[in-house]
This record gives C-alpha cells, structure tokens and sequence, in this order.
C-alpha cells in the first residue's frame, strides 16, 4: 500500500514537472529572443510610421472596429464546417471581418490586427500543436493571420468591387503562403510517402484555405461595399 501511496505522488511529481504548453511553445533557449526582436522591429515600424504620417491611425473610433471585427471573427471561426486533423478549416467565412478591416483601414491597421488576431486564436487553441516549438507557432498564427492585412493593398482603387476581390485575394494568399512554408519547413516529416513536402503543404493547406478564400470573396462582393462605406464615414 504504501509502495503504490509513493508511487502515486511520483508520477504527480512527474507530472507537475513536465513543463506546459505555453512553455513549451516558447522555448527560452530561443523563442522569447525571436519575439522580443520582432517585438521590438513592430514597435520601431510604428514610431516611423507615425512619425511621417504626424499622426496615429489608432484612434478610438479605429481600435473599437477593430475589436468588433476581431470578436466576430472569432465567434465565426467557432462553427467549424469543416475541420482539417493537424489544423485549419473551412469556416463561414471568418476572415472577411479581419480583410474588411484591412481594405478599409490600410494595410499597417490589418497587418497589426490581424496579428493580434492570431495571437489570440493561438491561445484559444494553440496548445494542440505547442510541442512544434515558437517558429511553426509565429507562422501558423500571428505571421498567417497578420498577412490578411495584405487587403489594405487594394483599398484605394476606383472599382471598389475588383479592389475588394484582389484585396481578399492577396490577404488570402499571404495567409497560404505562411502556412504552406510552415508545412514544408516543419512538417515535412508527416508527408505522406511518394509525396514532396511541397506538394502536400499545397494540397493539405489549399483544402481548406481556397474554399475559406472563395467564400470571404463571394460574400464580401455581395455585403462589403455598402459597409465599407459606412466604416469609412466614422474612420
């Protein structure tokens, strides 16, 4: 009884020492110096920016549609239609507020939201796949999901509805790329056999990125351009 007592507060022992997954993700040999780099660049691109521009572009009315469009995406990116086994899936289009956002405010705001954005979906689901270390993290999520701000891009042009397809566009295809070097790079040993690690991070990433791209550009053509109007009237 008692050897079975003592065993049992070992394995507890054990257990309480393994480290969790948030340290897992950020290894300190590594992971926190990359972050307090790119910390740190972010923070210098936006003292520059601001700089030039003589004024900040987060102003109250900015960060509070921000925030909407960050809770609704992520309400969105709940009802899963279809779930891929080692991440992504298919939602109903829960990146359309996070490239509505970016069109309307520039690039710079999307860049940094959606940034933000995939910080936040790391920590709602990141320790799934926290054991594959900082870098897979950083492009899966904050770098994936920061480069839907590509759609700022486009927000200028004169056929507000061909801007919103090449916007949507390119901030889906910033997102693929991140995730289809994240495949190639660090799962390239879960690639099937007779595959290319390329073709299968084209394939698996593709599956569920191209019908989320079709869907946010299919129904922005339909609801955007009367909402970004009304976003750019309180901009």
């Amino acid at each position: 009884m008692f050897h079975l007592i003592s065993r049992a507060f070992a394995e507890e022992a054990a257990a309480a020492a393994e480290p969790g997954w948030f340290e897992a993700a950020f290894d300190v040999s590594w992971g926190w110096p990359l972050m307090i780099v790119l910390l740190a660049g972010g923070v210098a691109a936006f003292v520059l920016l601001r700089k030039k521009s003589g004024k900040s572009f987060w102003t109250a009315r900015t960060m509070s549609v921000g925030a909407m469009c960050m809770a609704l995406a992520s309400v969105l990116s709940l009802v899963k239609l279809w779930d891929m086994p080692f991440g992504g899936s298919v939602t109903p289009a829960s990146m359309l507020p996070l490239l509505l956002f970016a069109y309307v405010y520039g690039t710079i705001p999307g860049l940094t939201l959606g940034a933000l954005y995939g910080v936040m979906q790391f920590l709602l689901d990141g320790a799934r796949f926290a054991a594959l270390g900082a870098i897979p993290n950083l492009l899966d999520y904050p770098i994936a999901f920061g480069l839907l701000g590509l759609a700022g891009v486009f927000g200028k042009m004169e056929n507000e509805k061909l801007g919103l397809t090449l916007g949507f566009f390119a901030g889906c295809l910033g997102r693929f790329l991140a995730s289809f070097t994240s495949g190639v790079v660090f799962y390239r040993e879960w690639t099937p056999e007779g595959m290319s690690p390329e073709l299968y991070s084209i394939v698996y990433n593709g599956s569920y990125m191209l019908p989320e791209c079709i869907l946010c550009i299919a129904i922005g053509i339909f609801v955007a351009p009367r909402l970004v109007r009304e976003l750019r009237k309180v901009r």
